[in-house]
């Protein structure tokens, strides 16, 4: 496994700094969880001004041009001087003193790739998520699991209109918790392979993390799409398979796009301060298992998922759409 490969940027301390007072000056004695998800985005366009140009430029840059992949790491965002409160204990869970600046910090600078949303039925709706252990799920699919590995995946490939980018933020990091990534592009298939995926001859069934009621259907999909040079990605390992179980060139072509995924991946200890932003059409990511110790001292990211189009935004006609 390799280091990851990206883009990466980073803020001096001193810098650092300054963003944190500056963002502390905007909020004011403002509590960000009073906000409506419309006004808290509003605050966050009125934070990315406060980033140093340079940090922006490189954003922009990333966005237009993805020049050194589909992953971008921005390094020491939050200064060494804060103290945050014990880890959050859910994915939806409030947050409170300078966990409330983090969130806004986050927030502006996802802000830059389009509009921040969520799903009414992921975690409340709530803009931005703790990505957190939480106990009786470790071994689970999803972002709560820890000592199982959370294997490769796309956020919310059930939907036709998932994230087209995710960024996490590192409050508190695990040595032992890697997050992992592939990009699509990098994946070395054979011909064969490579024109089954490109059929939708392969049906997802939905992110258990999604509290959905009702019965609901296996989306009908092709797991690679867009050109060759620049490939689009559709994949979950544990929700996605052949839509009839007899296809064996299907399974054969899954089986295989697993196996090279494994071969090309890339992995980042996070750390404190550290921003990952992933472009979810083209990337997959994964996390290696870590020990969860439930002690408010646990591994702690800040997750805000974005729509970068404005015709998807506005079909939706709103910030958290069912």
């Amino acid at each position: 496994m390799t280091k990851l490969p990206t883009t990466e940027a980073a803020l001096r301390q001193h810098e650092a700094e300054e963003v944190w007072a500056a963002i502390g000056r905007l909020v004011g004695d403002q509590d960000i969880e009073s906000l409506t998800p419309d006004e808290f985005v509003d605050l966050a366009l009125a934070a990315t001004p406060l980033f140093p140009a340079d940090l922006r430029r490189r954003i922009t840059e990333y966005r237009r041009y993805a020049p050194g992949g589909d992953v971008l790491l921005l390094r020491g965002l939050l200064p060494d001087s804060v103290a945050f409160p014990a880890t959050a204990s859910s994915p939806s869970q409030q947050h409170s003193g300078p966990a409330q600046r983090a969130a806004l910090l986050l927030a502006g600078v996802m802000v830059m790739f389009g509009e921040p949303f969520n799903y009414s039925t992921l975690y409340g709706g709530r803009l931005v998520q703790n990505m957190v252990p939480v106990p009786s799920m470790e071994f689970t699919q999803t972002s709560q699991s820890s000592t199982g590995m959370l294997d490769w995946h796309c956020e919310d490939s059930f939907r036709d209109d998932r994230c087209d980018y995710a960024g996490l933020l590192c409050l508190r990091g695990d040595p032992s918790g890697a997050s992992m990534y592939a990009q699509a592009k990098d994946v070395r298939l054979s011909a064969d392979a490579i024109a089954t995926l490109r059929e939708p001859r392969f049906h997802v069934r939905p992110d258990p993390a999604h509290v959905l009621s009702g019965d609901v259907q296996m989306r009908r999909i092709a797991i690679l799409s867009g050109s060759e040079s620049a490939p689009e990605i559709a994949y979950d390992t544990h929700h996605l398979a052949p839509i009839d179980d007899d296809d064996l060139e299907a399974a054969s072509a899954l089986r295989e796009l697993g196996a090279c995924l494994d071969k090309v991946a890339a992995s980042h200890v996070m750390e404190r301060g550290d921003l990952l932003i992933f472009d979810n059409k083209r990337v997959v990511h994964a996390r290696t298992p870590f020990d969860a110790r439930f002690d408010g001292t646990d591994r702690w990211l800040m997750r805000v998922m974005v729509c970068g189009s404005a015709l998807t935004f506005r079909r939706w006609g709103q910030r958290v759409p069912d």
